[in-house]
């Protein structure tokens, strides 16, 4: 039953009629407080570690919007709406607020709003060429990240704020796209006056840290561009500038072309006022990854950013580099002139590391263990990584040879007066048939190896001067002086399944030598059979001997080189690849057997699960690496044990 109140209302004696209202009044308050309870005007809601930082780390780097901190400096003015609707005008608004306001936060805000109109106007359908339209905006975006960088507007920014980071890779993006670093042709690089959003800004060119000339690049390649495929480290430095790759223009002939690493950094002086009187000054500097990896602005020192691994992708992704080794093999041409090629300029005071491949193979199988060590910084600090390149299909007394003294060449070359101790610790890692090559820079055979090929002792030979000369440079090994520490990765020691007699015959049959190194082969190797009454070396007298001949498990010459141990004073290490799970003395890679891999010398062995190519396996990497860093403490303890005597 419904209760009523009843009012009467008085007017002038007269009495109003009486009016009901329901007795529900507290319960309709009570429901609307219900109703309105769950949208407080400030509040949380459940979003989870991942949703939650997601958002914190909003910027335009990352999606066609701007972060907190841009939104905090818009919202201060109530510029949000008129952003959208005139980005332009609240560019040139905040600039003119930034010079007479310190806060930092302004610089921050103008760089990523500047970099996201130029995001917009790069992809945007109404600009007869969208690049051109973008690029004063990207400009923009990076000098106003370098004044908040570091301008002279107090303290600077901590690294840990978020707006550091995400303003470093502003100012590294936005360079490149600004600069047009990927689409002028190097030589057309000129100083000059750049029109901004606001105001302009005045660019002198800097190459003296660049050690080639810009005519000879063809072009240069921004490495943010590039996606990186086929290598599981992407080494990639942390710093300031846009890292590019300079692009060689290859010379006649030339089967590749060259291609080298570098950093470009825009320096501006002044500050963002100078901008809009147009007086704003900036010097465009060109660094090259291989020789300056920080700079010094404003006295802090700071490092540049760098992507060794873009470049070394790049160029590797040319088809005729795979082909290489297995063109030099069949036709035992210099498709590239064999000897050592280092992978950077010398570096003083760094040991080298030389990575020689195997059969019908060629550097870029060492691409994966090589990007991998160069990116560990305890390595890249004190080793500098070398590659021998040469003709596989040749007999390895030939190669080792070759290699032997391009070494001692290219010492020479980088070191006349032996100044440089860290050469004198070199360290070799042989691959297969690379592998023997090694240990013949490793050795002293005295006549050990003439006597296994002919069966007498050097004495007993009855030799010409000229033949005496041949057998002593082809036969007789001392180690070489600067080699300290040597790698043996799948060497097949006592000969290779490869070198079977059927494939022998078969490779003799596709295979074509150059005229001059079958006459050198055929005389070599006739020579020898004379005085070992053709039982020297394995194969039939007057045929085309290869590599595959030296590597025969019938080879006398090879089994008494594996029973040579290393010289005193070198220390050798083995990786031997077993596929499958045959434990040893079982097990073989497909190519070579684990009994012929092994050798008792050593001071180490270490067994991966891999086939034959196992140079990228990432345990047989973290194992060179392992000896790399074993190489480098007994250096040091030596060292000290020298500086104790003294």
């Amino acid at each position: 039953m419904a209760h009523y109140r009843h009012y009467r209302i008085f007017n002038k004696g007269n009495t109003a009629s009486v009016v009901c209202i329901y007795k529900l009044i507290p319960s309709v308050l009570l429901l609307a407080l219900i109703m309105t309870g769950c949208a407080t005007p400030i509040g949380t809601r459940e979003a989870g570690i991942r949703g939650t930082y997601e958002k914190i780390n909003v910027s335009v780097l990352k999606e066609d919007t701007y972060s907190d901190a841009s939104a905090i400096v818009l919202n201060r003015y109530f510029l949000k709406e008129r952003f959208e609707q005139n980005p332009d005008e609240v560019l040139s608004f905040l600039h003119n607020i930034a010079c007479k306001d310190e806060r930092r936060d302004l610089l921050y805000a103008l760089s990523e709003l500047s970099y996201l109109i130029g995001e917009k106007k790069r992809t945007g359908f109404d600009y007869d060429y969208p690049e051109q339209a973008a690029r004063p905006y990207y400009l923009s975006s990076a000098v106003y990240a370098y004044f908040f960088l570091l301008g002279d507007r107090g303290e600077l920014p901590s690294p840990y704020d978020r707006r550091f980071r995400v303003a470093c890779d502003l100012y590294n993006t936005a360079l490149a796209h600004g600069l047009d670093i990927s689409e002028n042709k190097p030589e057309e690089f000129e100083p000059g006056v750049r029109q901004l959003p606001v105001g302009a800004i005045s660019i002198a060119i800097d190459n003296s840290n660049f050690p080639y000339e810009l005519k000879t690049i063809q072009k240069f390649v921004a490495a943010d561009e590039l996606d990186v495929t086929g290598l599981s480290v992407r080494d990639r430095r942390p710093g300031l500038g846009a890292p590019f790759i300079a692009v060689e223009r290859r010379a006649e002939n030339a089967p590749v072309g060259r291609e080298y690493p570098g950093t470009l950094f825009l320096r501006v002086s002044g500050d963002i006022r100078d901008i809009q009187e147009g007086t704003c000054l900036a010097r465009m500097e060109l660094y090259s990854s291989y020789d300056q990896n920080e700079i010094t602005v404003n006295g802090l020192k700071i490092p540049l950013e760098e992507d060794l691994t873009a470049q070394l992708a790049h160029s590797l992704n040319q088809p005729f580099i795979w082909k290489l080794g297995k063109l030099q093999f069949l036709t035992g041409r210099e498709f590239l002139e064999n000897g050592v090629y280092p992978l950077q300029p010398y570096s003083p005071g760094r040991i080298p590391v030389v990575f020689v491949h195997g059969t019908f193979s060629s550097p870029v199988w060492w691409a994966e263990m090589f990007n991998t060590l160069r990116s560990d910084s305890d390595l890249r600090k004190r080793y500098q990584f070398w590659f021998y390149i040469y003709d596989s299909g040749k007999p390895i007394p030939f190669s080792a040879v070759h290699l032997r003294e391009s070494l001692s060449e290219t010492l020479t070359n980088l070191d006349p007066e032996s100044k440089d101790p860290a050469l004198q610790q070199m360290v070799i890692v042989g691959h297969s048939q690379g592998g023997l090559l090694t240990k013949l820079t490793a050795v002293n055979t005295s006549d050990g190896i003439v006597q296994a090929a002919t069966h007498k002792r050097m004495q007993e030979l009855e030799l010409t001067q000229a033949e005496r000369e041949t057998i002593n440079r082809y036969l007789v090994y001392e180690a070489l002086p600067f080699v300290k520490r040597v790698v043996f990765i799948s060497t097949p020691h006592r000969g290779s399944y490869l070198a079977k007699d059927y494939v022998v015959r078969l490779v003799k049959k596709i295979v074509t030598l150059p005229l001059n190194l079958l006459q050198a082969t055929t005389q070599f190797f006739t020579l020898t059979a004379k005085f070992g009454k053709g039982k020297g070396m394995p194969g039939e007298e007057g045929h085309i001997r290869t590599s595959l001949d030296s590597m025969s498990p019938k080879n006398p010459g090879l089994l008494a080189l594996a029973e040579m141990p290393l010289a005193p004073g070198i220390k050798g290490h083995s990786i031997i690849a077993i596929k499958g799970d045959e434990t040893p003395p079982e097990g073989h890679d497909g190519v070579v057997a684990y009994k012929s891999a092994h050798v008792t010398y050593l001071a180490s062995e270490f067994i991966v699960r891999s086939e034959h190519s196992c140079q990228g396996h990432p345990l047989a990497i973290e194992e060179v690496r392992r000896i790399l860093m074993v190489h480098l403490n007994e250096n040091a303890e030596q060292d000290n044990e020298s500086t104790s005597r003294d």
